[in-house]
C-alpha cells in the first residue's frame, strides 16, 4: 500500500494538487500580507481600461507663482484672501471650498474680512486630524444620521484641526483634507468618513470633496449605512456612495486635469465668468506649498486635484467597490482554474498543441474576467493574486513533470538499454507506455537461435578465435533484431532469444522477425566467406520462431530480474530451434507463425518436442540463396 501511495504521488498532476492546496491554505493564513495586489489589480484595471469621469464642471483656482509674485510672497495678508474669497462668490459658483486652514489670529481688521467674506460666500472649509486631544471642535454644518450598528472598533481620532471659530461659524461646509498613501505610496483610495472622539461623544466629520459634492447636490445632511465590519455607504441625497469597512471611496483616476484659473486673473477681472454655476476649490499651488500624491495613473498629482477628482466621481456617481465576499470568488475562481491547469499538464504528453493553446485562456482569465466586472458593474477583483499562484502552479507542474520525464528517462535507459536499439529507448521514452509494471499478456513473435557445432569447434579452436566468433555472431545478430525494432531477451553462451511486439506495439511483429532472421542468415554467408579465406571454419545457425500470447515483463527477484516472455509460443520456439539439429531446415517455424505468413514458409514435417505431449508441425523458412 505503501508503494502505491508514493508511486501516485509521483505523478506530477497530483503534486500540482498539492502545491495547489498549499497556496491556497498560505492565502488564507497570510492574507493581510498579499492585499497589497489587490491595489495592483486595481492599477492596471484603470491603466488599461479606464473609465471617464467628467470634470467639465470643476474649476481650480490656484494661488500659483505668478499670484505670488504680484501680490507678494505666502502667506497674504487675509484682506488680500477675503478679497479674492469675494470676487469668487461674485461669480456665483455652484459650489466653492477653500483648501487652506486658517488656525492662527491675524490681524484684527484681516480676520474679521475674511469672517464676512466667509459668511457671504458660504464655501466649504478645509479641516485636518491632530493626535492630541481636548482640541476645540466647531458646530456640524451637515447633520447625520446613521442605520445599523457600529462595529466594536470604530478607528477614531482623538482631535481635529480646524480654522478659528469666526471662520468656522460662516462657513458652507466643513470637510477633512487627509488622505493614506498605500503601503507603496500609491494613493488608491481617500477616506470620506472621519470619527473624532471628542468631550461629548463620536462626532462624524465628511471628507472636504464629500462636503463639496453636498453643497453641489444642494443636500444638508448624510444618512451613513454602518456593517458589522465598519463603514459600509454614506447617502447623500438620492446618491449612494460605497464606502470600504475604513470609509474610503476607491479613486477614479484620470489623466486629464480640471479647468485652472489664476487668482491673479481673477483679482484683475481678467477671468470673466469662468466660476459660474462650477465648483470652485481655491488653493494654493505655488511652488513648495502644494503636496503631491502618487495615483494609479499620475506619478506627483497634487491634493488639490485630488479632491476635484473624488467630488466629480461622487457626482457622476462611478463607485468602486469590493464586494463582501470577493476573496471567496476569487480563491472560488483560482482553484477552477487550478484544476483545469492540472488536466492540461496531465494531458500535455499526449496533446502538446491543444494544451499550448489552453494555457493562454487559462492565464488570461482571471484579469478578463476582473476586467469585466471592473469596467461593467465597477466591482474590484484580485486578478494579480490567482494569476501568480497559477504562475506558480505551472512552474512546479513543469518542473514537477521534468522530474518524471528524468525519472522516466533513467528507468527506461536503465531497464532497456541491453534489450533494444537506442532508437527504440528514446521512443519507448517519448511514448506512453506503462514500463512499470511487473508483467502483461500480449502476442507477441519469439526466436531462438543458436551456433550449430559449436562444442565441438570449440575443442579444437584457442579461446581467442572462440571468442571472437561468438562475438561476431551476436554481433551481427544484435545489429540486425535491432535493425527491425526487436528485443533481445538474453546470450546464453552462443545462442540469442529475442522477441517483437513489446515494449512497444508493432502489429507487423511476424514480418520483421522474418526479416531479421533472413539478413542474419545474409551477413553471415558473407561472414563466412571471409572464414573460409583465412582458413578457419565457417559459422553456423540454427533457429526457431513462433508467434503466440505470452507473458512480457520484469521477471526475478528483488536483487535482480530481467525483461523476457514466458509462455506457450516462447517454449515452442525454444524446441524447435533444438530440432533443427534433426531437420534439414535450418529455421523452423512453428504452425501459429506459419499461418500469419503462409507464403513464406514451407511444411518440413512433424516433431516430437520434449514438453509437448502430441507432435506438432514444424514449418521451414525460405532463406535467401
Amino acid at each position: 500500500m505503501k508503494r502505491k501511495w508514493g508511486g501516485l504521488f509521483r505523478r506530477p498532476a497530483i503534486r500540482m494538487a498539492v502545491l495547489s492546496l498549499l497556496l491556497l491554505c498560505c492565502d488564507f493564513l497570510l492574507s493581510p500580507v498579499f492585499d497589497g495586489f489587490r491595489g495592483k489589480s486595481y492599477d492596471l484595471y484603470q491603466q488599461i481600461a479606464p473609465v471617464t469621469i467628467p470634470l467639465d464642471d470643476i474649476v481650480l483656482v490656484e494661488i500659483d507663482d505668478a499670484s505670488l509674485s504680484r501680490q507678494g510672497r505666502w502667506p497674504w495678508p487675509r484682506e488680500a484672501i477675503a478679497r479674492l474669497v469675494e470676487v469668487i462668490g461674485a461669480q456665483s459658483p455652484r459650489a466653492f471650498a477653500i483648501d487652506m486652514l486658517f488656525p492662527d489670529t491675524g490681524t484684527p481688521a484681516g480676520d474679521e474680512a475674511l469672517a464676512r467674506a466667509i459668511a457671504t460666500t458660504r464655501p466649504v472649509l478645509a479641516m485636518s486630524l491632530t493626535d492630541q486631544p481636548g482640541s476645540t471642535e466647531p458646530t456640524p454644518v451637515a447633520g447625520w444620521s446613521l442605520v445599523g450598528e457600529a462595529p466594536d472598533a470604530l478607528a477614531t481620532f482623538p482631535g481635529l484641526l480646524a480654522s478659528l471659530p469666526e471662520f468656522t461659524a460662516g462657513a458652507g461646509g466643513l470637510g477633512m483634507v487627509r488622505s493614506v498613501p498605500d503601503d507603496d505610496g500609491v494613493t488608491r483610495s481617500v477616506p470620506m468618513l472621519w470619527a473624532v472622539a471628542g468631550a461629548d461623544g463620536l462626532t462624524l466629520w465628511p471628507s472636504l470633496s464629500l462636503d463639496l459634492a453636498r453643497q453641489a447636490l444642494g443636500e444638508t445632511s448624510y444618512t451613513v449605512r454602518l456593517g458589522p465590519e465598519g463603514y459600509d455607504a454614506v447617502k447623500l441625497g438620492d446618491r449612494i456612495v460605497r464606502l470600504t469597512a475604513g470609509g474610503a471611496v476607491w479613486l477614479t483616476d484620470t489623466k486629464a486635469d480640471p479647468a485652472r484659473v489664476s487668482a491673479i486673473s481673477l483679482l484683475d477681472g481678467q477671468s470673466g465668468e469662468a466660476l459660474r454655476d462650477k465648483i470652485v476649490i481655491l488653493s494654493v499651488s505655488a511652488t513648495g506649498f502644494d503636496s503631491f500624491h502618487t495615483t494609479p495613473l499620475v506619478a506627483t498629482r497634487p491634493g488639490v486635484e485630488v479632491h476635484a477628482l473624488l467630488t466629480a466621481q461622487i457626482l457622476s456617481g462611478h463607485f468602486p467597490y469590493e464586494r463582501a465576499g470577493a476573496k471567496t470568488v476569487e480563491r472560488t475562481g483560482f482553484a477552477l482554474l487550478a484544476a483545469l491547469l492540472i488536466l492540461a499538464v496531465a494531458f500535455f504528453p499526449a496533446h502538446p498543441l491543444p494544451v499550448l493553446l489552453a494555457l493562454p485562456l487559462i492565464f488570461c482569465a482571471p484579469f478578463v474576467t476582473g476586467l469585466l466586472a471592473w469596467r461593467m458593474e465597477g466591482e474590484l477583483f484580485d486578478a494579480l493574486r490567482p494569476t501568480i499562484g497559477l504562475a506558480i502552479l505551472a512552474a512546479g507542474g513543469g518542473y514537477f513533470l521534468y522530474r518524471a520525464a528524468e525519472m522516466r528517462r533513467r528507468q527506461i535507459s536503465g531497464q532497456f538499454a541491453r534489450y533494444l536499439s537506442p532508437e527504440v529507448v528514446e521512443r519507448l521514452i517519448r511514448s506512453e507506455e506503462d514500463v512499470g509494471r511487473s508483467a502483461e499478456r500480449r502476442e507477441v513473435t519469439v526466436l531462438f537461435m543458436d551456433m550449430r557445432g559449436f562444442t565441438s569447434a570449440s575443442e579444437r579452436l584457442a579461446p581467442d578465435e572462440i571468442v571472437a566468433n561468438v562475438n561476431r555472431f551476436l554481433t551481427l545478430s544484435s545489429e540486425e533484431i535491432f535493425r527491425t525494432e526487436g528485443t533481445i531477451d538474453k546470450f546464453m553462451g552462443d545462442a540469442v532469444m529475442a522477441f517483437w511486439n513489446a515494449p512497444l506495439d508493432q502489429p507487423d511483429h511476424p514480418e520483421r522477425a522474418i526479416r531479421a532472421v533472413r539478413a542474419i542468415y545474409r551477413r553471415l554467408d558473407r561472414e563466412n566467406a571471409h572464414l573460409r579465406q583465412r582458413g578457419l571454419e565457417p559459422i553456423r545457425l540454427g533457429a526457431g520462431l513462433e508467434t503466440g500470447i505470452c507473458s512480457v515483463g520484469n521477471f526475478g527477484s528483488d536483487i535482480r530480474y530481467n525483461y523476457t516472455v514466458i509462455g506457450h509460443a516462447a517454449n515452442l520456439a525454444s524446441r524447435l530451434e533444438t530440432a533443427t539439429k534433426l531437420s534439414a531446415a535450418t529455421v523452423l517455424c512453428g504452425p501459429a507463425l506459419a499461418k500469419r505468413v503462409p507464403g513464406e514458409v514451407e511444411p518440413a514435417g512433424d516433431f516430437e518436442l520434449s514438453g509437448f505431449a502430441e507432435r506438432i508441425a514444424g514449418f521451414a523458412l525460405r532463406l535467401p540463396d
